[in-house]
């Protein structure tokens, strides 16, 4: 795309209407994608805007303004360390780190306009400086679930993605996190060994045709009914805490997907992250502290 802000389509000859004619344009896209594109005003046919339904005549000019979204994430406000080749962020609860549709990471202009603020949306609208816009993903090296808060890691070249990849494969990143349970584990500490994998359905649970999945545990209090615990993940499976945590019988608080009590979010919390720097081998750790509304909640329910 050679122009990040706008694209610019010629209709031929029996073109149809305008929603056909531009999934046809962007075969990369999915159609509903297009027509959300439409539906927002993105999409003007010489000059007006028109609906999906718009019949195109040969000759006509059909322009896409590409929609700017992340207007109210200020990433400058989310960055608790900045280096050369990356930084590091704590991401706030209920921010999507991508789109869910895998077509932005061909096509990164699609994280401006699925609907959905994402933090990928932000990097790519407001980088860092020294951030290289050719990085793949936006720079994301792993990433948390949308009710996950905490600490990530954003990579600003691809050199430095792809070493900071090896090493979670190499299982040499580190990670705490914090989460309140429900129930008191009774074991002071303790290490998950139990496989995930998709299953029926494509929920993702505790399964012996699963993939290795460990997770150490060390409970830090344990009061009214709830644990206060720190969750160390071995391995990187998707959702393997909160599987993990739901397998022993104590899910996480706030989980809905796998039983947790209600609360206004998920309370689990990206506490420390740390690694050696695949280029200078020094050590490295970053760690930020728990919401407020995380301890109000942990506070709240054991009152």
């Amino acid at each position: 795309m050679n122009n990040p802000d706008k694209q610019i389509f010629t209709a031929g000859a029996r073109e149809g209407r305008l929603d056909v004619f531009l999934t046809a344009c962007l075969r990369d896209y999915p159609r509903n994608m297009v027509q959300n594109l439409i539906k927002r005003g993105a999409v003007a046919v010489n000059g007006k805007i028109r609906k999906a339904s718009w019949p195109l005549e040969e000759g006509d000019s059909v322009v896409i303004t590409w929609p700017q979204t992340a207007k109210n994430i200020d990433l400058k406000k989310l960055i608790i360390a900045d280096n050369k080749d990356f930084f590091v962020i704590n991401k706030p609860a209920g921010l999507l780190a991508h789109p869910q549709s895998p077509v932005w990471e061909t096509n990164p202009s699609a994280a401006a306009f699925t609907g959905e603020e994402t933090l990928a949306a932000a990097i790519l609208a407001a980088p860092p400086k020294g951030f290289d816009p050719q990085t793949p993903r936006a720079g994301l090296v792993h990433r948390l679930d949308r009710e996950t808060s905490g600490v990530m890691l954003i990579a600003k070249n691809r050199e430095f993605q792809e070493a900071m990849q090896a090493l979670f494969a190499a299982r040499q990143v580190h990670k705490t996190y914090n989460a309140i349970c429900c129930g008191e584990v009774p074991d002071d500490e303790g290490v998950i060994n139990v496989p995930i994998g998709r299953v029926t359905g494509g929920k993702i649970k505790a399964s012996g045709l699963g993939r290795e999945a460990v997770t150490a545990y060390k409970v830090i209090q344990r009061k009214n009914g709830f644990s206060y615990m720190e969750l160390y993940p071995r391995t990187g499976r998707t959702n393997q805490l909160r599987v993990h945590m739901n397998w022993l019988g104590y899910p996480v608080l706030g989980d809905w997907l796998y039983k947790g009590a209600a609360a206004p979010r998920l309370m689990l919390h990206s506490g420390k992250l740390e690694f050696k720097h695949p280029f200078t081998g020094r050590s490295m750790k970053f760690e930020t502290p728990p919401a407020p509304d995380f301890i109000r909640i942990w506070e709240e329910k054991t009152k």
